[in-house]
């Protein structure tokens, strides 16, 4: 990875490349290579099979029109030097006002599709689940980027796992409800067991992540979520 920020976005939280991630003519996936079961073609495949999916989860959930939408225009310098690259379209419920998808559109790549993002939430409102992809501009044969973040909250922790579609986990967070975070861990960071953590930081390690699934499990398809529809 070229380099990583965390963001925060009206509560919704994803680990996301650094603008210069955008202008790099080939980019090492998010992981190193070893992490990967898989070859470089499947990847490529599977994280194609991943967004046509993530776009028909939007799509579906979007099909009875009950949403609005906010958009404006975006872009980049450097060598992409084009301020208006992309069509940054926001999808909202119109009875809960939740933050449905975000895409940033763009006719060049597949299914017009720069990056995507969809949020699925409980029933207090708070994000439970979000998909993510993103293109490169200097790159339309397959994401550069997959997401699939695991949120779970327990009394005043908030924590989650992110996974890509490979189902290799990339990053995890636990913060308190004060925003002090807790733990900040990136792959190479992630512990295999307790043990190998710091005896007084393993009972805060167990009460953020006890309950956080340690894989994406079934969310590794995202149209499981059709389920969830009404």
């Amino acid at each position: 990875m070229h380099g990583t920020v965390i963001m925060k976005i009206n509560s919704l939280y994803k680990l996301i490349f650094v603008p210069m991630f955008y202008f790099v003519a080939s980019a090492p996936p998010a992981c190193a290579d070893e992490k990967y079961p898989d070859t470089l073609h499947q990847r490529h495949q599977l994280w194609n099979a991943f967004v046509d999916k993530l776009y028909l989860l939007h799509r579906n959930r979007l099909a009875d029109d009950n949403y609005y939408t906010n958009e404006n225009i975006g872009g980049y310098g450097g060598q992409i030097d084009n301020l208006e690259y992309y069509r940054e379209v926001h999808y909202y419920d119109r009875d809960s006002r939740q933050l449905l998808s975000t895409v940033k559109w763009n006719e060049t790549y597949p299914f017009g599709i720069h990056m995507i993002d969809v949020f699925i939430y409980d029933d207090s409102g708070r994000v439970l689940r979000e998909y993510s992809a993103t293109y490169l501009p200097s790159r339309y044969t397959s994401p550069a980027e997959t997401l699939i973040i695991l949120h779970n909250y327990n009394d005043s922790l908030h924590s989650f796992r992110e996974f890509d579609a490979s189902n290799v986990q990339l990053y995890e967070q636990c913060e308190k409800l004060n925003g002090e975070i807790v733990f900040a861990l990136h792959y190479v960071d992630i512990p295999d067991s307790l043990s190998q953590l710091e005896k007084e930081k393993q009972q805060d390690y167990r009460a953020c992540f006890g309950h956080v699934a340690e894989s994406a499990g079934i969310y590794i398809d995202p149209m499981v979520e059709l389920s969830t529809l009404h």
